[in-house]
């Protein structure tokens, strides 16, 4: 029976591991951790709906272009999350 508990436990924490990580500075684009954004970033091949969670402390912008260069899609302030259309990622 402690056994089972303890297995249940540790899976547990497993589960929740990234989950944790991902709170921690990190960007999160349709549940891909991103650490330490840096430069552009591609995160789909094409224009898709992103959901994206800027748990960074920086200023976050959303675009369709491979440069991430002229107006973003979404420019996200630290702490806030939505769903934009986007392929790429880049700290302002």
């Amino acid at each position: 029976m402690k056994r089972a508990l303890l297995g249940i436990m540790a899976a547990g924490l497993l589960l929740a591991a990234p989950v944790a990580n991902a709170q921690d500075d990190d960007l999160v684009v349709n549940g891909q951790v991103i650490q330490d954004l840096v430069g552009c970033v591609q995160v789909a091949d094409n224009p898709e709906e992103l959901d994206v969670q800027n748990n960074t402390n920086r200023t976050v912008g959303v675009y369709t272009d491979a440069q991430c260069q002229g107006d973003a899609a979404a420019v996200l302030e630290p702490g806030e999350s939505r769903s934009i259309t986007g392929s790429y990622v880049a700290a302002l």
